[in-house]
């Protein structure tokens, strides 16, 4: 790494760790005071308030990093450009791309770090954060789990586990109810190979219902063995206590998730695949999503510059214009994917195909002289 890599790097750095440090201060003081009442409403101890909002910060960094990408590159190279160390550069027949490589190559190494967070650190801090604020400060405990696509819910009496039907929203597969004793003894089994609620009837379809048999429940429970009567079914339907209603697994589980499981999720042969798609790529182009930012905001700058004689004044609002714009164009692409209206794919990643040869394209002008 030669001299100019090396310096231009290091100010990257040194600027996005500033800007991180300054955007996720405002953020943690927001949160704190938006939320510090609702713990003390709940008496809960300020050493709990303090490890939620410490365990938070790894969030913060991760929803504000593709901004800080965005403002470090701006800022390192406004910086270069207010001090006449851009255009000595030029004199001296480095290119403009070669000036900005090293810009993207940091901008790309603080996305790396994202993408581990993503991976090892953030799924565990969200879990522990979502569970000190849902489930001891707003009492909120979720019954329902979803692992591999198969849900996993604690009803009134029993167990349900059950394969949601995509299509349907009051239609199971692979459905299964247990109901325990206090001795968690199987008292009542049932399994189906699908299942359907209408009008407060549960109706099941190609299945079994297991029952102790009474006859012998006492005896064989005191020599450590069960004996069962086991009944099939082409259909049969049941009044159980819960319903689909209940099964409430809280949309905020989904961001527990670290980027493998998101994947793993895609491969799986249970569950919503379209969604598991939406969610991976969802998940993976945010992070990316300070490299096109970046990509479109430099060459604005340079074009401020030469237009108006002014790089930082116009070029931070331009730019965050930008980031607005491009947060919008990519969000409702994936409302338009999560609808099934558009791929998951491409409307994850359209936006990458266009900003960033737009960017190169500016940027390789800019060598030309021409705004």
């Amino acid at each position: 790494m030669n001299i100019l890599n090396r310096y231009l790097y290091q100010q990257f750095c040194k600027n996005f760790v500033l800007i991180t440090s300054a955007l996720a201060g405002i953020y943690f003081l927001v949160d704190f005071f938006g939320r510090m009442d609702d713990f003390m409403a709940a008496h809960k101890s300020t050493g709990l308030a303090l490890k939620y909002f410490f365990l938070k910060i790894p969030f913060m960094v991760d929803m504000l990093q593709p901004i800080c990408i965005l403002l470090a590159g701006i800022l390192t190279l406004g910086i270069l450009n207010h001090n006449h160390e851009f255009m000595a550069l030029k004199a001296g027949g480095i290119s403009v791309i070669r000036i900005t490589t090293p810009l993207f190559a940091a901008a790309l190494f603080c996305t790396l770090i994202a993408l581990g967070m993503a991976q090892w650190l953030l799924p565990a801090t969200k879990a522990e954060t979502d569970r000190i604020w849902y489930e001891q400060v707003r009492h909120q405990t979720p019954k329902g789990i979803l692992r591999k696509g198969r849900s996993y819910y604690r009803g009134e009496h029993g167990i349900y586990t059950f394969i949601r039907d995509k299509h349907a929203k009051n239609k199971f597969t692979n459905f299964s109810y247990t109901q325990l004793d206090k001795n968690f003894k199987i008292e009542f089994m049932l399994t189906a190979s699908k299942a359907a609620w209408q009008r407060g009837i549960w109706t099941f379809f190609q299945g079994q219902i297991k029952r102790p048999s009474l006859a012998v429940r006492q005896r064989s429970y005191a020599k450590g063995k069960s004996f069962y009567n086991i009944k099939l079914f082409d259909q049969t339907t049941l009044d159980l206590a819960d319903n689909p209603a209940d099964f409430f697994i809280p949309a905020y589980k989904s961001g527990e998730r670290s980027i493998s499981q998101l994947f793993h999720n895609i491969w799986s042969r249970t569950g919503d695949q379209q969604l598991a798609w939406v969610n991976f790529n969802n998940r993976l182009s945010f992070i990316f999503l300070g490299l096109p930012l970046i990509c479109i905001g430099l060459p604005i700058l340079l074009i401020i510059q030469q237009i108006w004689g002014r790089d930082l004044a116009l070029a931070i609002p331009v730019s965050c214009g930008i980031a607005f714009a491009a947060w919008s164009f990519w969000s409702t692409s994936q409302s338009m994917a999560r609808a099934g209206q558009m791929n998951p794919v491409l409307a994850s990643w359209l936006m990458y195909v266009i900003v960033c040869p737009l960017g190169i394209w500016l940027l390789i002008r800019q060598d030309r002289g021409v705004t």
